[in-house]
């Protein structure tokens, strides 16, 4: 994670404490606010494609578990940023996963990506600045990078 600074760490870290605390209920705003701007990532979900409103999805409880699906992937991240290869054993079995076996695009990772920050904009306000930001953006660009490149790869195989 070479073209993260120190300064991009701690800021990712700082960030990610508080979110963390409440990882259930973070991670499920995450879930919601992917289906509802992006609801053609629903179809990828079993259990919540035909579920029509936001406020089925704010009862649903499998919403709830895959968002803490989600935090814990990236706390395991977060908690390795300093190590690459650990971050990588992390990120191939879940993009396997999504590849193989979810048929999931990569470029939703994307869209998951920049849902996170927007929901970090919301939830943090001004302390959410613009330097906390691209410190964001510069991990999750690292992070698309490498599924990108993992997808790219195992089609060819």
């Amino acid at each position: 994670m070479s073209i993260l600074t120190q300064d991009d760490k701690q800021n990712i870290r700082d960030v990610w404490a508080k979110v963390f605390e409440n990882a259930e209920e973070n991670g499920k705003v995450v879930v919601i606010r992917l289906f509802v701007n992006h609801p053609e990532t629903k179809k990828y979900f079993k259990n919540f494609k035909n579920i029509a409103t936001e406020e089925e999805l704010e009862k649903n409880a499998r919403v709830k578990l895959h968002g803490k699906k989600v935090m814990n992937a990236l706390n395991e991240v977060v908690e390795n940023m300093d190590d690459w290869g650990a971050v990588v054993e992390i990120l191939t079995p879940l993009a396997e996963k999504h590849k193989d076996v979810h048929k999931v695009g990569v470029h939703n990772f994307k869209l998951l990506f920049e849902v996170i920050i927007n929901v970090y904009k919301d939830a943090l306000g001004a302390s959410f600045t613009h330097p906390i930001c691209e410190s964001w953006r510069k991990v999750f660009k690292l992070l698309f990078d490498f599924l990108e490149a993992f997808y790219t790869n195992t089609s060819e195989s």
